[in-house]
């Protein structure tokens, strides 16, 4: 007011309190036009505060935290790409860094899985025939009798052991068999195992005193057979499923 130049100004308050009125325009004046400062701590504020996130942090934290895969979900696409390609180029002509590349993922994420490419087929194996009895055992649950279970749960072994994933499963199998003969033996030995494991409670429900020697025959009979007439060019045979395990269980009663 006219009346009071004489006595003191009200400070001033906000970002230029305690600083003279021509520098702090001065310094603003210097900034005019410029992005602000991210400091270190704005940088770091918690994420669990959403008025703290902007998009700038965003992209700071994407480049410097990516987003890890989760353990199993890298196992399964690791697997899976590997599979098309061991079908597709064989086990010689896939490399690691050929599979990477299909499941989208790093070399080093890769490697820290697997050692080597005898591991990553020895683990595809593993995994196809493990998805292949679980559909199996699906099946089998649908049958009422114990003789019904063995004639539903070997008709599917016999179909799935003859489609062409199983075929060019079993045609790499016989290709690397030379240089991989473990391997191949191995996977033979998880089929018939798990066959005997999944038949036997039914075979014992109908007098079996032997089910995995009976399973055996069955698995012969239903798999192995099949496979080998389609992988040298044979037509396979009509299989009258009922009367095979008829067959077995009528020929290992006194056995």
């Amino acid at each position: 007011m006219a009346g009071m130049s004489g006595s003191r100004q009200p400070e001033r308050v906000g970002c230029c309190a305690a600083v003279r009125p021509g520098r702090a325009c001065r310094s603003l004046s210097r900034h005019e036009g410029r992005a602000p400062v991210m400091t270190h701590s704005a940088r770091l504020r918690p994420r669990s505060d959403p008025a703290a996130v902007t998009a700038h942090d965003d992209a700071i934290v994407g480049r410097v935290m990516p987003p890890q895969l989760d353990v199993l979900d890298a196992r399964s696409r690791i697997l899976d790409a590997a599979a098309h390609l061991f079908r597709r180029e064989g086990f010689s002509g896939t490399s690691m860094d050929a599979i990477a590349a299909l499941a989208r993922m790093s070399k080093r994420t890769l490697y820290a899985g697997f050692p080597d490419k005898r591991a990553v087929l020895e683990a595809v194996l593993e995994q196809f025939i493990a998805r292949r009895f679980a559909m199996i055992e699906r099946i089998g649950r649908e049958a009422a009798s114990d003789e019904a279970i063995l004639t539903r749960m070997v008709g599917a072994l016999n179909a799935m052991a003859t489609d062409e994933d199983a075929l060019a499963m079993y045609r790499l199998l016989v290709a690397e068999a030379t240089n991989l003969p473990a391997l191949a033996l191995a996977a033979n030995r998880n089929g018939l195992t798990q066959a005997q494991a999944m038949l036997r409670q039914p075979l014992l429900n109908c007098g079996v005193r032997d089910p995995d020697r009976a399973a055996c025959f069955l698995y012969d009979l239903a798999v192995l057979a099949p496979m080998h007439r389609l992988l040298v060019g044979t037509d396979n045979l009509h299989m009258d499923v009922a009367a095979i395990v008829g067959l077995v269980l009528e020929g290992v009663k006194g056995m």
